[in-house]
């Protein structure tokens, strides 16, 4: 063998061991994209069950506070109305034809306008 045919040969080897090396990183990197496309598929879907949960409680606040606040505007107005139906009692109890004049007058009014 020359020396020529060697180095062609020595060489046609490490082209040989190039390729194979290419060819295994081509696998390693497609084994690679495949891990990370799965990690990505399943980050995604963890921050899609994070923000779902965050506007859960979110939701759940904010309905738990809008039922307290309906329960605290009830009972005030039931005291307000309880209020105010004590006081037509007592004036209808110490002044009773002015508040037999008033009924009238809102009865005529509203005859009135129905008409």
């Amino acid at each position: 063998m020359t020396t020529r045919s060697k180095v062609a040969a020595s060489t046609a080897d490490e082209i040989a061991a190039i390729e194979d090396l290419m060819s295994d990183l081509e696998k390693r990197l497609r084994r690679l994209n495949g891990n990370a496309k799965r990690e990505i598929s399943g980050a995604s879907s963890d921050i899609n069950e994070f923000v779902n949960d965050a506007l859960s409680g979110i939701m759940k606040r904010v309905r738990d506070g809008s039922s307290t606040v309906a329960e605290s505007v009830a009972d005030e107005a039931t005291k307000m109305g309880g209020d105010a139906l004590k006081r037509i009692v007592d004036e209808v109890e110490h002044r009773p034809m002015a508040m037999l004049a008033v009924a009238a007058g809102i009865g005529f009014l509203f005859g009135i306008t129905r008409r």
